[in-house]
């Protein structure tokens, strides 16, 4: 298989979009609902001159009739009209305070509507900023934390089983080795339960992680079952059961966990017969060569290839008996816990 169609494996689970077609056709409605929203702002403005000019005058009026109403009752004599001026000019400067809390008052309104107009006109955009912060900031929280773990599993089946990380560490740290020398072994399990029938927030924001995961060939061993989508499975290797020819365990999903042994390890009393531990194709992604693809490949492989060699023994020795435990619907698979 040349790099190109290994590549093709993991970029077929994106959705193509015609972008700068999208764009395009966005611009342009963007320019003209600007150019509707300019018309449209001025002609409020001067009605708003108009009507703040109209409310002016009508206070100018009413201030002189109340003068005048002062020196009709109080008989003021002709000769008083310098009074009556300040008196008027009194009225006259009260306006400019006023005016002022009108213009604040419009001033909130009018930034109020300029945001309400940002988000909504841009609200495509700022939902991809969110979409694109939040799976950086996965990628990034996941490379601070992933230094301390000598090995990293991603477990994506929705059966129950995402409910026992720790247990399922302990697990793996069995067969890990203690990559970064500090003195003791580490696994860790990324639970993100993936289930592309259900359409909740919760799933899209998994099915963003996983696919930001597969970005990177640093995680191979993927926790899978039979209700794992097809699209996922054909970036898993399929042919592990030419490396494993007599082991009964292995088919074309990988490494199957249908053993009351492993049950009992991970106190899970009712799990599922049809587990099964994948590995990644070793393929060229956007963050890693193929080499450093295939590199991770033998490494994590090592890993598996030792945890099969001691648990179909021990299966033999115990003659183990196998699960009983049908596989969970995709309906209840993410409402039981076990």
């Amino acid at each position: 298989m040349s790099d190109k169609t290994e590549k093709k494996d993991v970029h077929d689970l994106l959705d193509s979009e015609d972008y700068e077609y999208e764009k395009e056709i966005y611009d342009k409605q963007k320019q003209e609902q600007a150019e509707i929203e300019a018309k449209r702002a001025a002609l409020t403005e001067e009605r708003r001159k108009r009507e703040k000019e109209a409310k002016r005058e009508h206070e100018r009026q009413l201030a002189r009739e109340r003068i005048e109403l002062m020196k009709q009752k109080s008989s003021v004599p002709a000769d008083s009209t310098e009074d009556s001026n300040e008196n008027e000019q009194l009225a006259e400067n009260q306006e400019p305070e006023e005016t002022e809390q009108e213009e604040a008052a419009d001033n909130k309104k009018s930034f109020s509507k300029k945001a309400d107009n940002f988000f909504y006109h841009n609200k495509w955009w700022l939902g991809m900023a969110a979409i694109i912060l939040v799976i950086g900031g996965f990628i990034l929280y996941n490379e601070l934390t992933r230094k301390s773990a000598d090995l990293t599993v991603i477990m994506i089946a929705d059966n129950g089983l995402q409910y026992r990380q720790d247990e399922l560490e302990e697990f793996f740290e069995e067969y890990a080795e203690d990559t970064d020398d500090n003195g003791y072994t580490h696994v860790s399990v990324q639970i993100i339960p993936l289930d592309r029938s259900n359409n909740s927030q919760t799933q899209l924001d998994n099915n963003s992680k996983f696919l930001a995961e597969l970005q990177s060939t640093d995680i191979m061993l993927v926790i899978t079952d039979s209700n794992t989508d097809e699209y996922y499975m054909d970036i898993m290797d399929n042919e592990l059961k030419s490396k494993f020819p007599d082991n009964k365990y292995i088919d074309d999903k990988g490494f199957s966990l249908n053993m009351q042994l492993i049950a009992d390890k991970l106190g899970y009393e009712e799990m599922p017969n049809d587990i099964h531990i994948s590995i990644r194709k070793p393929v060229a992604t956007v963050d890693d060569t193929l080499e450093t693809a295939k590199e991770n490949y033998d490494k994590n492989l090592k890993y598996l290839e030792k945890m099969i060699s001691d648990l179909t023994q021990k299966a033999k020795e115990t003659n183990d008996s196998g699960l009983s435990t049908l596989p969970k619907s995709k309906e209840s698979s993410s409402l039981n816990a076990g």
